[in-house]
């Protein structure tokens, strides 16, 4: 068996180095094949398909947050090839969603064994970009931007840009329609769920990233007294429970926003817009699970 490893190596995770050499131990104990690539940021998809062709995995895993899985699944679409995922980011926002070990130790151990797939969706935003894990408009996509552009990591780095985000993001007024009904609703942010936990572990749905739908979540408002309280110490954008009760559950949409939003898909920023369209690519990878 031949395995594809792709990493991030400037992912916010500080057990990697370890990891890899697990990896190491795991290929002469299990006598598999390996072969690492180390994305760069530049030209990755062209690199990555060179990599496809040359080497051809058996399985292809990937190491990093949830925008280094995205950039792995929608190279390998349509490949048939199963796919695997090691939380080597700072939320591992997918990783946390479809029950991978934390540990990055305990997840390549997990990964590498796993000996069964389970059919993964993906989402797909104005029939271009594809999402692995969940987009969103207003809140978490300004801290998103903001975390971009700050040379902190992890979760803290997060936690910096909590309170401003909050208070410089606007009560967003949309319309979501889908095949069955028209919907006019308001919210300071609007998530489209692939799964139904955001990295931090805050449950948003109960959607599965194997139902052949998605969520869409409307929070309504903002605890913004109980976050400024809280601190740096909040490392959750989320701290009312009951941010994510308002859900629609569809396999396509359309929305209209009132006033151009900051957009972000997989923790990558994607800019402003008014409108967005999103439908499900069922079953689209077969994924790894554990046992």
């Amino acid at each position: 068996m031949k395995i594809l490893f792709v990493i991030n190596p400037a992912s916010g995770n500080k057990n990697t180095d370890k990891a890899i050499l697990r990896i190491h131990t795991l290929a002469v104990e299990l006598g598999f094949d390996f072969k690492f690539m180390y994305t760069t940021g530049v030209e990755d998809d062209d690199a990555l398909q060179e990599q496809l062709y040359a080497y051809k995995p058996d399985r292809i895993i990937a190491g990093g947050g949830d925008g280094t899985l995205q950039m792995v699944a929608r190279n390998i679409l349509d490949l048939n090839i199963p796919f695997g995922v090691l939380p080597f980011g700072s939320a591992n926002g997918f990783a946390t969603a479809v029950g991978i070990p934390a540990n990055p130790l305990d997840a390549v151990e997990a990964v590498i064994r796993a000996e069964r797939t389970h059919p993964l969706d993906l989402l797909k935003f104005n029939d271009e970009h594809l999402c692995i894990h969940l987009g969103d408009i207003g809140i978490n996509a300004l801290m998103v931007k903001e975390f971009s552009e700050d040379e902190s990591r992890g979760m803290l780095g997060y936690a910096r840009h909590l309170i401003a985000s909050m208070q410089a993001t606007p009560l967003l007024h949309y319309t979501i329609k889908t095949p069955e009904q028209e919907y006019s609703k308001e919210g300071y942010m609007l998530a489209f769920a692939n799964a139904h936990k955001y990295g931090t572990g805050i449950h948003i749905s109960e959607g599965s990233v194997s139902d052949g739908k998605f969520e869409i979540c409307n929070v309504e408002r903002i605890a913004l007294d109980a976050a400024i309280k809280a601190g740096l110490t909040a490392l959750n954008v989320f701290i009312d429970k009951n941010m994510f009760a308002d859900v629609i559950s569809c396999r396509e949409a359309e929305i209209s926003i009132s006033e151009k939003a900051h957009f972000q898909i997989d923790g990558e920023y994607m800019g402003m817009t008014d409108h967005l369209t999103v439908r499900v690519l069922a079953s689209a990878i077969p994924l790894l699970i554990p046992s």
